[in-house]
């Protein structure tokens, strides 16, 4: 008995401190932490705001599930068809099962807004999109 004490005492300690760190790293690395936007701009203007959290506007001209890359990632092309579109949001297969309704039917052809990071890939600006809260429709 008195061993069990023992450990307990000293066991108790270090949980503490492993559930305060966990605590504190969810709260730092969750994907939805109410991020305030820093910028609301149109899709052309994305390219000038690298590393921001904005929320870009414009028109969805087309929208490829492209499953022959790893990953099986779903690119959202704005104001131009790729590869001259001017941003791009990014949904990778491992995030779609939050989508009840193919991508591509929910967006083609329509105005929608996108919140998240911008980040810059082989010359053109994009938001990684991990949930369809991201995504607005403008105006509607």
């Amino acid at each position: 008995m008195k061993q069990l004490r023992k450990f307990v005492k000293k066991i108790i300690p270090v949980l503490v401190i492993i559930l305060l760190a966990g605590l504190i790293l969810s709260r730092v690395f969750s994907p939805n932490r109410n991020q305030s936007i820093e910028v609301f701009i149109n899709a052309g203007e994305a390219i000038n705001h690298q590393d921001k959290y904005a929320e870009v506007c414009g028109e969805v001209v087309s929208v490829q599930n492209v499953q022959q890359i790893g990953g099986e990632p779903t690119f959202i092309n704005f104001e131009e068809e790729y590869p001259n579109q001017h941003f791009t949001g990014l949904i990778w297969g491992e995030d779609r099962q939050g989508w009840h309704r193919s991508p591509k039917d929910l967006y083609t052809n329509r105005q929608i807004c996108v919140e998240g990071f911008i980040r810059i890939h082989e010359g053109t600006p994009q938001i990684r999109i991990t949930s369809p809260k991201q995504i607005r429709y403008k105006n509607e």
